[in-house]
């Protein structure tokens, strides 16, 4: 297969094991646009290659993100090499200059990562297995991170998980509606703005540190981890744009509501929708092992309401989005973002319902 001339000459601008053989454009993934890059070695044999546009509308300063990631990606890299764990990390493959990234003509951010074979993502967690290996591999990610000692991270994008800033947002979208769309979603900016006193909770205990600062994931989804075709383990936790300080009650949050629900994040058929307890159990199960020790009480206490916050969040983005024009998230179909935002409401009243139930659990894990 010949790889389209741009890509060609944009792969052929990382140090690559030989010669370019194909470049294949791989589906999925709401942000970047991503290739697998086939080289042929000295040797006879295929090397691939993982090669990523950034969005810039996403990412305006790449430097930044793009520094975390070697920050980060070179510390998992030590402990990996003391066995402190068995799974991989994300391996930059340098331009042929020696640089980490490149920019194009268009001065946009390129990158290469080694590809790993054998593998593959879970747009959901189809059982129980799959949730508690994603989720143990976040928890140990975290808590590998703890010791970091290298330059300061970047906030890469400015509040992220600033939920009532997120919901302000909304309701300047909501204001704005320049496309006309506010009448198709009134239901559903009424739902979120009735929850919206959920985005004072976690603030003031950050603030004090009793929930305390740590570098996080900050986009814990079920995608985002790599398994192993035959085993079905986590070998790596990718994606690492918004890895920067943050909460661990963040990133378990987006685990409860990206995998506790076997569901697709724009599912149509919304009686299919609800979490289902099997499911949490082996998100806390795998995150609460992998984390370890780091978890502190106050963190413990509030798992379960990070659930609901997080869900509420992304139900705030995926509404603004679809309100806006669908500038952030790839859509498809012109109500993706939409059919995404209930998706998330129908699953933050099922949580909000299930609460009792869900802390249960997490109460009869043990630490």
């Amino acid at each position: 297969m010949t790889a389209p001339a741009h890509l060609d000459a944009i792969a052929g601008r990382f140090a690559l094991a030989g010669p370019i053989i194909w470049v294949e454009a791989l589906p999925g993934g709401h942000i970047n646009d991503s290739y697998r890059v086939t080289a042929r070695a000295k040797d006879g044999s295929e090397v691939d290659y993982l090669l990523q546009h950034m969005n810039p509308r996403v990412f305006p300063d790449p430097v930044r993100v793009m520094e975390n990631i070697a920050y980060v990606t070179r510390h998992l890299e030590g402990h990996r090499r003391a066995r402190h764990t068995r799974r991989d990390t994300l391996t930059l493959i340098p331009t042929t200059s020696g640089g980490a990234w490149m920019e194009d003509a268009a001065r946009s951010c390129w990158r290469m990562y080694a590809y790993h074979t054998r593998t593959h993502v879970a747009a959901e967690a189809a059982q129980p297995r799959d949730a508690y290996e994603a989720a143990n591999a976040f928890g140990e990610f975290i808590r590998l991170l703890v010791d970091y000692d290298g330059p300061p991270l970047h906030e890469t994008i400015a509040g992220f998980h600033d939920t009532a800033a997120r919901l302000r947002q909304l309701d300047d979208a909501v204001e704005a509606d320049l496309l006309g769309r506010a009448q198709n979603a009134r239901d559903e900016i009424a739902e979120i703005r009735a929850a919206r006193e959920l985005a004072d909770v976690l603030p003031p205990l950050i603030a004090s540190g009793e929930v305390p600062r740590r570098i996080a994931h900050n986009d814990a989804k079920i995608s985002n981890v790599l398994l192993d075709d035959a085993t079905g383990e986590a070998c790596c936790v990718v994606d690492l744009d918004t890895v920067m300080p943050g909460s661990l009650l963040h990133d378990f949050g987006d685990m409860v509501r990206s995998m506790t629900s076997p569901t697709a994040e724009d599912e149509v058929d919304l009686a299919l929708v609800a979490v289902r307890p099997d499911l949490f159990e082996a998100v806390a199960r795998g995150f609460l092992q992998g984390a370890g020790p780091i978890i502190t009480p106050a963190e413990r206490a509030n798992l379960v309401f990070a659930g609901r916050l997080i869900t509420l969040e992304q139900a705030a983005r995926f509404l603004t989005d679809y309100l806006e024009g669908d500038r952030y998230y790839h859509d498809t179909r012109g109500d993706q973002n939409l059919r995404r935002a209930r998706t998330q409401l129908c699953l933050f009243s099922t949580l909000n319902a299930r609460e009792r139930e869900l802390q249960d659990i997490v109460d009869g894990l043990s630490a």
